[in-house]
């Protein structure tokens, strides 16, 4: 073998080496690109051909609880346009008349159709006659696609509730937001496929999804009511040159919210759509705040009803500051302390109680926390830890300043007082029902925690009364005919946010109360912002209250209580009502506990059905009966029934909020261990 030859076969063996390299290296690229890359090529392929859209479903609509629409989707157009095959298909001109029969400048549809988008919106949300007028030109690559728009058919009614929806069917604030999900069902999607040149692949640029239509929410509101309490509120912001008002309408024993109306000043405009003053914002409550001090005061015995307190005789000097009283005062006792609203006497119970206890008062009324209500947004409102309060914070806290609490909040605390003691969820949503009809949500009364005992919201009860009616009392105008009503006043002067000092003429004025008083079916707050110096709130708010409970209560159809003496009216026994505590603290039942003798005449079973807790105590009081009752709110169901033979000394009672409630359910274990109580009338 030559040398030649050697050479040449080298030559060959390194091409070959250098060809099955190479050969090696393709087939593992491709393995690569197969293997690893090629899901990630696949999906940029297909997003190179193709573009999708999403247009929103039909929103569900949101009714008040009697089935009134206050939200409502209705069919619009909206005129498309594919670019590349208008601007083939059409002259400057042509596109020019488009754009005049959309009432849009050329210009701008020029931009449109020449960016790189293979799809886009020319106007959306047109009257489907305007829609037709584009179609009917006749150019290529222009369509239209109906689209829904939200309206409000009853305008601002209860504006700040329902809230509002987007351009594109989102939430954005309100029950629109916090139900969003269920309100907003599926999207549609629009699929458009096109090649490298963006022509479109199909002869139609469009593939559908079946829409899936929203939710129907139902809410607690009660139109009728919620309408007279901004009406009346608009009449009074403007009368007593506020800047903003709120009112709240609560059943006590439920936390249904019947109205919440937030009004301002001017004229109505989106934002009150977008925020709600009663829910999102906190203010300094003054003299509202010694309901809730005075229920505190009564559950840690720090006071009692006859002891009396020296009121400084209007002046009263703590350390280098000096608390005033609107008019001087001398010895008084506590009812007299809330019938003419004392700051001085206030200052001085909250001394006796000390901050830790009064703290730990304050928060079990969730002061100083979120309430939980179903709306977005909620605010805290403001408590500082008691190792932070100087011996001047906490008399301020007394009678409310330093403390700052949401409309919401307030209601819910003196919801406490006209319930018996317990602290419930407020909730704006009833149900919400989907497009066959089918409940996919459903809210029933929580209780959260007791804030006080049955026996100091009957004594708080009776001392709220001398608010209104008594010769003394702040809010004489707030007196309802026909009906007993409790209740607070509050004024308080607003902090100047520029140096932290108060305003001298600028206050925050409020009444809350609840009727009747000796079976509360509504609490009503009223809350004036920003009013000049004079206009207290029992002037200004009070009447807004009477006004709204007048209008409520004819709403409700809720009889008034047969004529009394509201100070010799029963509220609960307080034998009674010593006994529930007992065995609610207890957690046993009246069968576990020692019965007395029975002793009842022989006779008809009483009718306990759709009696409140206080009046079936009463009524078992009276008849020297055991009740054993399971759940919270009015009694839908009795064993043994009424009219029967009474043979035996206990009568089984359900109560519940709900009439369509199973008998003898059990409650949600929301209640903890108190879940199934017992109440025993004692003779």
């Amino acid at each position: 073998m030559n040398a030649a030859f050697q050479k040449r076969r080298a030559r060959i063996g390194v091409l070959t080496l250098v060809l099955a390299s190479l050969l090696i290296i393709v087939v593992l690229r491709l393995v690569v690109l197969v293997v690893f890359d090629g899901p990630r090529l696949n999906s940029l392929a297909l997003s190179e051909h193709s573009d999708e859209v999403e247009l929103a479903a039909v929103r569900g609509p949101i009714v008040d609880r009697n089935g009134a629409p206050l939200a409502l989707s209705a069919e619009t157009q909206s005129v498309y346009a594919r670019p590349r095959e208008l601007l083939a298909a059409s002259t400057v001109a042509q596109r020019a008349e488009l754009a005049a029969t959309l009432d849009m400048p050329p210009v701008e549809l020029e931009n449109l159709v020449h960016g790189p988008a293979p799809f886009v919106w020319l106007r959306r949300r047109l009257s489907p006659d305007r829609a037709h007028e584009a179609e009917a030109l006749g150019l290529e690559g222009v369509g239209a696609l109906s689209e829904y728009k939200r309206f409000y058919p009853e305008s601002n009614l209860a504006a700040s509730v329902v809230g509002l929806a987007g351009m594109d069917g989102q939430g954005l604030s309100g029950i629109e937001l916090q139900y969003d999900r269920l309100i907003r069902g599926e999207p549609v999607k629009l699929r458009i496929y096109h090649d490298a040149l963006g022509h479109p692949i199909l002869d139609s640029p469009l593939a559908l999804q079946n829409a899936e239509p929203g939710g129907r929410v139902e809410l607690t509101i009660d139109s009728g009511i919620q309408a007279l309490a901004e009406s009346r509120l608009v009449d009074e912001v403007r009368e007593s040159g506020a800047h903003a008002g709120s009112a709240i309408v609560l059943d006590p024993f439920s936390g249904e919210v019947l109205a919440l109306a937030n009004v301002g000043s001017g004229a109505a405009d989106v934002h009150d759509r977008l925020h709600d003053q009663a829910v999102q914002d906190a203010y300094e409550p003054g003299s509202t705040m010694k309901g809730l001090l005075a229920s505190i005061a009564l559950t840690d015995r720090v006071v009692n009803t006859s002891q009396q307190f020296f009121c400084e005789n209007g002046a009263y000097r703590l350390g280098r500051i000096t608390i005033h009283d609107d008019s001087p005062h001398g010895w008084l006792g506590l009812g007299d302390i809330i019938e003419v609203s004392s700051n001085i006497c206030a200052a001085k119970i909250a001394l006796m109680l000390g901050s830790e206890r009064y703290y730990s008062g304050l928060t079990a009324f969730g002061i100083g926390r979120r309430t939980g209500i179903d709306l977005p947004g909620e605010a805290d409102g403001l408590l500082r830890k008691p190792s932070a309060w100087r011996q001047i914070d906490l008399a301020d806290h007394g009678f409310g300043q330093g403390v700052a609490v949401t409309p919401m909040q307030l209601a819910v605390a003196y919801s406490a007082i006209a319930n018996g003691g317990m602290i419930t969820r407020p909730y704006v949503v009833r149900a919400v029902y989907d497009a066959d009809g089918t409940q996919v949500l459903s809210h029933t009364p929580q209780i959260l925690r007791r804030a006080i005992p049955p026996d100091v919201a009957h004594q708080m009860n009776l001392l709220l009364r001398e608010v209104v009616n008594g010769a003394q009392g702040t809010a004489h105008r707030a007196q309802v005919a026909d009906f007993i009503v409790a209740g607070k006043t509050g004024t308080a002067q607003m902090v100047n946010p520029a140096n932290g000092t108060y305003f001298q003429n600028r206050h925050v004025s409020s009444f809350i109360g609840f009727l009747p008083a000796d079976d509360p079916r509504l609490l009503i707050l009223v809350v004036l912002y920003d009013v000049g110096h004079a206009h207290f709130g029992g002037l200004v708010a009070a009447p807004v209250f009477s006004e709204i409970a007048t209008g409520a209560v004819r709403k409700l159809d809720i009889a008034a209580p047969r004529p009394a003496g509201y100070d010799a009216a029963s509220v609960i026994p307080l034998d009674a009502l010593h006994s529930a505590e007992a065995i609610l603290s207890s957690g046993t039942t009246a069968d576990a506990a020692e019965a007395p003798p029975f002793s009842a005449d022989a006779g008809a079973v009483p009718d306990f059905n759709g009696l409140s807790l206080r009046r079936s105590l009463a009524l078992g009081h009276g008849r020297a009966l055991d009740l054993d009752v399971h759940g919270s709110g009015y009694v839908i169901a009795q064993d043994p029934p009424a009219g029967g033979k009474l043979n035996q000394p206990t009568v089984k009672l359900m109560l519940a909020f709900d009439p369509s409630a199973p008998v003898l359910a059990p409650l949600s274990s929301t209640e903890g261990p108190r879940a199934h109580r017992s109440h025993r009338g004692h003779r």
